[in-house]
């Protein structure tokens, strides 16, 4: 979702959409990045038609190191291109979550951003 890559764009660290894949050029994560997906749904309907949609972004944050002041920059970014936060998670007990698997730390967010559907007359 183009809002999603344009409300992190100002960020310093990448923004993949889905999953981070290793590649030729990179085949090592960077320290910090966001993956992220999205589900969008009809919200509201008026007079037989949908007038209104949502779209739920599902975000995540992996870090080498310590996320909190990152966490922070996407939260802020977020807000200030109109997405909602429904929910923050880190999954951790008393510090952020750590995954084993990938020695990174991990903050989860849902979005959500409400639309409006341009009517066709």
């Amino acid at each position: 979702m183009k809002r999603v890559q344009q409300a992190l764009s100002s960020l310093s660290i990448p923004v993949f959409a889905g999953i981070w894949r290793a590649t030729s050029s990179n085949p090592i994560a960077p320290d910090q990045y966001l993956v992220y997906s999205t589900t969008t749904r009809e919200e509201t309907h008026f007079d037989d038609r949908v007038i209104a949609t949502r779209t739920f972004v599902y975000l995540n944050l992996w870090s080498a190191g310590d996320p909190t002041p990152t966490a922070d920059l996407v939260r802020n970014a977020m807000y200030a291109a109109g997405f909602g936060m429904v929910e923050e998670t880190d999954r951790g007990y008393n510090e952020p979550a750590y995954d084993v698997g990938t020695r990174m730390y991990t903050v989860h967010w849902t979005w959500s951003l409400y639309e409006e559907v341009p009517r066709g007359d």
